[in-house]
């Protein structure tokens, strides 16, 4: 009987998941401008730009960070939608130097961003409220190597890890099973690998999800801790030498749920949801 009602279970999480993808219609490539108008873009009343205004040209986006940092309360670049529940996001991007492979900055890298909403001004801002992570692709520290950059952000207080990445294009994945955060990333010509995974049940329903790019963290770091001066005047100076290039961007509901909390009595049926999942992530 136990086989029967996990199976039944099973077939009926997979066939709820898989019912029209509401997130699929804002998938996108970068082929005209006119892609760019259903995106947001953060871009706080009274904070100077962190980056110049994302463009496309020969059918890519274009992130081009000035200097500029996610870091506890400082803040950069980011272009999103709003998504409401569980997601999968992935990005096909390539990040150079302007006169390199790749930036000759510390922590300059470009990548996905997942951030809880947050409306703010220079006028209303205050600190020890950000809650969100990334993980992007560039070189962080010590600059001029590739690497992978996770971070981690709660409550404006940022944790990171600096993994061994690779030049050339890459897709990185982030896929949110609701308080779980997976990330992955597949080098070009390569397999998808989990990099990390990130638990944040603190994070709200509604996240504001999409991409990043920051860069030359040694201009902005004689303003620390003067988040509000770095905010709404920007970094000492401008040596940022990143540019991204996104090829395209898509987004979809996993074909899984959440694994239900009761179930030490149902190993089979679980065994073929975790098989269903990684099948789903690795796709």
């Amino acid at each position: 009987m136990k086989k029967v009602l996990a199976g039944s279970f099973l077939c009926t999480l997979i066939a709820s998941s898989a019912m029209a993808d509401d997130l699929t219609p804002l998938s996108t490539g970068f082929d005209t401008p006119e892609t760019l108008e259903p995106w947001q873009e953060h871009a706080p009343e009274g904070f100077t730009a962190k980056w110049e205004a994302p463009r496309i040209e020969d059918g890519r986006l274009i992130l081009e960070p000035r200097s500029s940092g996610w870091f506890e309360d400082n803040q950069a670049g980011h272009l999103y939608h709003q998504i409401a529940g569980d997601f999968i996001a992935t990005t096909r991007m390539e990040v150079v130097g302007t006169n390199a492979d790749l930036p000759q900055t510390s922590f300059s890298l470009a990548g996905l961003f997942v951030r809880a909403p947050r409306a703010v001004s220079a006028a209303t801002w205050t600190p020890g409220q950000e809650n969100w992570l990334f993980f992007s692709v560039g070189t962080a520290a010590p600059a001029g190597e590739p690497h992978y950059e996770v971070k981690t952000t709660t409550n404006s207080l940022s944790t990171l890890k600096i993994l061994p990445s690779q030049t050339g294009p890459v897709d990185l994945r982030i896929a949110r099973h609701g308080e779980l955060f997976t990330l992955l990333a597949r080098p070009d010509g390569g397999e998808w690998a989990v990099i990390d995974q990130i638990i944040r049940p603190d994070l709200p329903h509604v996240l504001n999800v999409g991409l990043t790019a920051y860069a030359d963290y040694g201009s902005v770091a004689p303003t620390y801790p003067n988040f509000q001066q770095y905010n709404t005047q920007g970094a000492v100076t401008e040596n940022a030498d990143l540019i991204a290039y996104v090829d395209r961007i898509d987004f979809r509901r996993p074909v899984t749920g959440r694994l239900p909390i009761a179930n030490i009595d149902a190993p089979e049926f679980l065994d073929a949801i975790a098989q269903r999942r990684q099948d789903m992530l690795l796709d």
